[in-house]
């Protein structure tokens, strides 16, 4: 229907051009960026924001003015055509405004002339077939190792810096400002993100952090961001057990072509830094640079960077521990032999010995790591270490039984352990350093020609047998001990397989 009384269907013709000729005014008038004007009945305010990201021309309705009548569809079309001409109108004015802006302070005036026309969605570089050189650097601040799921996590400064030309200005012209100071989220960063093998989801945005623009268009990032990843072990020689971590960081969505993804010297910027763990010390850090098939499987390639962490763990506690209990317990086995075989002395220490074995064996399991291709080389030495004092206690055993016998022992038994007993070797390591009261029995029946097995006791040729048996064992046992050492005892001089 048509306005009645009140309004007249010719009073509604609205002149868009004086209307646009009062919004200018207003614009220049105490530099307002607005203007009010009112519409069959409607009061509308329009602005212009020129000091966002982007242009936006606001639109309003702050007021309606009570009308009796309604609108008819067509007055209705030309209150919107209006409305359109208007705002296409001064778009273009706050556009030409955007770059001249004034205002008494430098550095509001240097954001609202960096950030207008800026979207911060559109990757920086000026063909779009030029690739963005963005240089990263790594920056290790504290880690956490999980022996159980053989994982660990890393807090890092992640260091990125790439060149934006829309970023640039006369430094002159602001007061000699040189530098900026904004916030990740208002400008384009790159999806750096890892692509190692993780338990935990992959964040594929960069965490919110403070920047730095240069007047030269470098943007200097430095977000603090945690890496999670699973590492190879290396337990061979634990306690000085090595573990193997790699980092993959690349761009989550760009290619090649798109995002070049360099590194820094290590000494600029990847130097280790760490703060002190109590358990691990990071030994070496090196990187490695490739071009991986991207996941989406699109036919194009995307740059990755590999930091390759080796830890070590801290080995002071276990090596007092474990590695001094091995030796003493290797000392003991060896005493064992070396006791005469009847006292009561050896039988209990015999004992002992293989008890303590057990419960060391039995605490080492519980300390050790269940991961790694290869068992830990100290654990290997208990075990064989265990299985020489079972071989003390039931040698002793056997040997307190020889000196028991009362009858004759046979013949090739005889005459083999007076060949032994007669030779220099016999007589100065066998008897002389055990018993030498055995050595003079021997030497008066060498002397007489007389045969151990016509000797008054009969027993003789059996407790001369277990003397020799128990030398031969213990310089076997020794022997065997010097090699177990050599092949198995750890020591900080191996080398990780890594």
């Amino acid at each position: 229907n048509d306005l009645s009384n009140k309004k007249s269907s010719s009073s509604i013709l609205f002149d868009i051009t004086t209307e646009n000729s009062k919004i200018d005014k207003s614009l220049n008038d105490k530099e307002e960026k607005g203007a009010v004007f009112n519409l069959l009945g409607l009061t509308f305010h329009w602005a212009c924001d020129c000091s966002s990201r982007s242009i936006d021309v606001q639109l309003w309705i702050c007021h309606f003015v009570s009308c009796p009548h309604g609108l008819n569809m067509k007055n209705l079309f030309s209150v919107l055509f209006v409305i359109f001409n208007v705002l296409s109108y001064k778009q273009g004015i706050c556009a030409m405004q955007c770059k001249d802006i004034t205002t008494t302070s430098a550095l509001t005036r240097l954001k609202d002339y960096l950030f207008c026309d800026y979207d911060r969605e559109i990757r920086p570089t000026k063909h779009y077939n030029n690739a963005t050189i963005i240089n990263l650097g790594l920056n290790i601040q504290q880690f956490e190792v999980n022996d159980i799921t053989n994982s660990v996590i890393f807090d890092v400064w992640l260091r990125l810096v790439w060149k934006d030309s829309h970023f640039t200005w006369d430094e002159s012209q602001f007061d000699s400002i040189t530098s900026l100071h904004v916030k990740s989220y208002e400008i384009w960063v790159p999806d750096i993100v890892t692509h190692s093998t993780t338990d935990t989801g992959v964040d594929v945005e960069m965490p919110q952090a403070e920047c730095i623009v240069q007047h030269d268009g470098v943007i200097l990032c430095v977000p603090m961001t945690t890496y999670a990843t699973f590492c190879e072990s290396d337990h061979t020689w634990w306690p000085y057990d090595m573990m193997n971590c790699t980092i993959h960081i690349a761009s989550w969505s760009h290619g090649s072509n798109e995002i070049s993804l360099r590194s820094f010297t290590l000494n600029d910027f990847s130097e280790n830094s760490t703060e002190d763990n109590l358990e691990w010390e990071v030994v070496d850090l090196f990187k490695s640079e490739r071009v991986i098939v991207s996941k989406y499987g699109l036919g194009f390639t995307t740059d990755q960077l590999s930091y390759h962490i080796l830890l070590r763990r801290h080995s002071s506690m276990n090596t007092t521990t474990y590695m001094t209990s091995a030796i003493v317990l290797m000392m003991m086995t060896l005493m064992v032999l070396w006791l005469e075989p009847r006292s009561t002395e050896r039988m209990i220490i015999s004992n002992l010995n293989f008890i303590l074995h057990l419960f060391c064996l039995l605490d080492l399991q519980w300390k050790l790591p269940f991961n790694g291709t290869h068992p830990p080389r100290l654990i290997l030495f208990y075990e064989k270490s265990l299985a020489l004092a079972t071989f003390s206690l039931i040698l002793t055993s056997i040997l307190r039984y020889m000196h028991e016998i009362n009858a004759e022992a046979p013949a090739w038994i005889s005459v083999t352990i007076v060949k032994v007993l007669k030779s220099r070797i016999g007589q100065i390591f066998l008897l002389s350093i055990l018993d030498p009261k055995v050595s003079a029995t021997i030497e008066m029946n060498v002397d007489d020609n007389t045969n151990l097995v016509t000797s008054n006791k009969k027993e003789s040729t059996w407790r001369y047998t277990s003397v020799v048996i128990g030398w031969l064992a213990f310089l076997t046992v020794l022997f065997t001990y010097v090699i177990l050492l050599i092949i198995f005892l750890p020591t900080s001089r191996f080398a990780s397989s890594f």
